[in-house]
């Protein structure tokens, strides 16, 4: 099976689909005032790129990135479905966000995700993320771990 990833606007039907299987994994998962709290890093609208994996034509898996400084781009919202992980769509979402940051002069990107996350945490750093100190708002927050990488041209 193949995976083709696509870019698409923050408003389009399938990111915002696979976006609301992510909350309600959270809610689940968290508690959904838990979850509400950390909404405020969501926001779509503060999206400077946004992908969709599809697999046979059904969008599997999705992920985006915003700057968080002027230097720093901060991965967000990546969600594969769980049917679906195992395929090789995370890695390739992963590749076409880091390409597209590339593509914009930026040398590094962070992210932020749960310290019990560990599959989430193992993924990152098969593709190179390492475990830095938690930087903005994510300071003294004991629920999520933060994370970077030096991005190389492939």
């Amino acid at each position: 099976m193949t995976i083709k990833i696509q870019r698409v606007a923050t408003t389009n039907s399938d990111l915002l689909n696979l976006i609301q299987e992510l909350n309600d994994f959270f809610n689940e998962e968290w508690g959904t005032e838990v979850a509400q709290s950390y909404q405020n890093h969501h926001n779509l609208a503060e999206m400077a790129c946004a992908v969709v994996a599809y697999e046979e034509g059904k969008a599997v898996g999705c992920g985006c990135w915003k700057l968080l400084d002027e230097q720093t781009p901060e991965i967000k919202r990546m969600y594969v479905k769980q049917t679906n992980r195992g395929n090789g769509a995370a890695g390739k979402i992963m590749q076409a966000l880091e390409s597209d940051m590339l593509e914009k002069g930026y040398q590094q990107a962070v992210l932020e995700t749960g310290k019990e996350m560990v599959g989430a945490i193992r993924f990152y750093e098969r593709h190179g993320y390492r475990i830095i100190p938690n930087y903005g708002e994510f300071v003294g927050d004991e629920l999520c771990i933060c994370m970077k990488k030096i991005l190389e041209k492939a």
